[in-house]
C-alpha cells in the first residue's frame, strides 16, 4: 500500500482521476461522474458534505431576521393598558344575551333622556372595546412570532452544534491520520487529542482551539501564536512514540539499549525503567490487555 507523507494531501472528490497521484488512485471509487476519496466509517465517523448543513443554517437565520422584523411593529405598546383593557373586557363574560337586551334598552332611554350625559359613557365603551380587541390581536401575533422566532434560535443552535463537532472531529482525524499511529492506537490517540480540543463561534466562524488542562487556550510563543491541533498531535507522538509505526528516517518506537532491535510487539515497554510511561500504560492496558500483561511482566512489575 502507498504511503501517505504529511505534505501528500488527498482531496475528498475530484472530476478528473488524473490529478491524483497515480499511487493513491486505488483508494477512489467513481460515481456521478466523480471520484470520491473511499473512506470506511468508523464509531460514526465518516467522510461527510458540510454544505447542507451549512445551507441549512443560513436558512434558519433568514427565517429568524424576517421574524424579527415583523415583530417589530408591535414594540412599544403598552402592555399594563392591553391588560386593563382585557379585564374590562373579562368582566362582561357572565352576560346572558336576555340581559344584554336589556341592558341595551335602558342604555337607549337613559341617552334619550340625557344625550349630552351619556355621550361621554359610550365613547369611554367603545374606546375600551376597541383596546380590548387591539390587546387580544397583538397578545396572540406576538405569540405565535416569539414561538416562531424562539423555534428557529433552537434550529440554528442544534445546526450550529453539530457543523462544530463535525470540524472537530475531521480536524483530530486528518492530523492525527499525517502522524501514522499504530492501526490499534489511532482511536486511543484521537480520544487523547480530543479531550484538549475544544471549539466555538467567533464572528459567524467556528474556530477550533487546543486548551490546556486549566481549560485555557494553549500559545505557542510569547507573540500569543495558536497552539494548533497539529503541534497537540506532535507532542502525544513525543510523549508516546510507542502509540505510532516507527518514522524510517528517526527509528522512532525502538528503546535505547536494544541493538536497534524493537521490543516484544513493536511496541516501547512503558513499564522498563528507561522508558516508564504511565499514560502509555493505561492506553495498552485498555486497548490490548494481553500485550500490556506481557510487558510489564517483562519489566518485573505485578499487574
Amino acid at each position: 500500500m502507498p504511503r501517505i507523507s504529511g505534505m501528500d494531501m488527498l482531496k475528498a472528490v475530484v472530476i478528473d482521476i488524473n490529478e491524483i497521484d497515480e499511487g493513491h488512485r486505488g483508494f477512489y471509487v467513481q460515481k456521478d461522474g466523480k471520484f470520491f476519496l473511499n473512506v470506511t466509517p468508523v464509531d460514526g465517523f465518516q467522510l461527510d458534505n458540510v454544505t447542507g448543513l451549512k445551507t441549512a443554517l443560513g436558512a434558519e437565520r433568514n427565517s429568524v431576521a424576517t421574524l424579527t422584523a415583523q415583530l417589530k411593529p408591535y414594540e412599544g405598546l403598552d402592555a399594563t393598558a392591553a391588560r386593563t383593557a382585557i379585564e374590562r373586557i373579562a368582566a362582561f363574560g357572565d352576560i346572558t344575551p336576555e340581559a344584554a337586551k336589556t341592558a341595551v334598552e335602558t342604555a337607549t332611554r337613559l341617552t334619550a333622556l340625557d344625550p349630552e350625559k351619556q355621550a361621554e359613557q359610550i365613547a369611554s365603551t367603545k374606546l375600551d372595546t376597541l383596546r380590548g380587541q387591539l390587546t387580544a390581536q397583538f397578545n396572540l401575533r406576538e405569540t405565535e412570532l416569539t414561538s416562531m422566532v424562539n423555534g428557529g434560535k433552537a434550529t440554528i443552535e442544534s445546526l450550529t452544534g453539530q457543523l462544530q463537532n463535525l470540524m472537530r472531529d475531521n480536524q483530530i482525524k486528518d492530523e492525527v491520520a499525517k502522524s501514522n499511529p499504530l492501526d490499534d492506537a489511532r482511536d486511543a490517540v484521537e480520544l487523547l487529542v480530543g479531550k484538549f480540543v475544544k471549539t466555538s463561534m467567533k464572528d459567524g466562524k467556528v474556530v477550533v482551539e487546543v486548551l490546556d488542562t486549566n481549560g485555557n487556550p494553549r500559545i505557542k510563543d510569547h507573540n500569543g501564536t495558536p497552539f494548533t491541533v497539529a503541534d497537540l498531535v506532535a507532542e502525544v507522538r513525543e510523549k508516546s512514540a510507542s502509540l505510532f509505526k516507527p518514522d524510517e528516517k528517526r527509528g522512532l518506537g525502538v528503546p535505547p539499549g536494544n541493538n536497534g532491535s524493537p521490543p516484544a510487539g513493536g511496541v516501547v515497554n512503558p513499564w522498563a525503567k528507561d522508558t516508564w510511561n504511565l499514560t502509555q500504560q493505561m492506553v495498552l492496558e485498555n486497548t490490548k490487555p494481553d500485550l500490556a500483561k506481557q510487558l510489564s511482566a517483562a519489566a518485573g512489575v505485578k499487574a
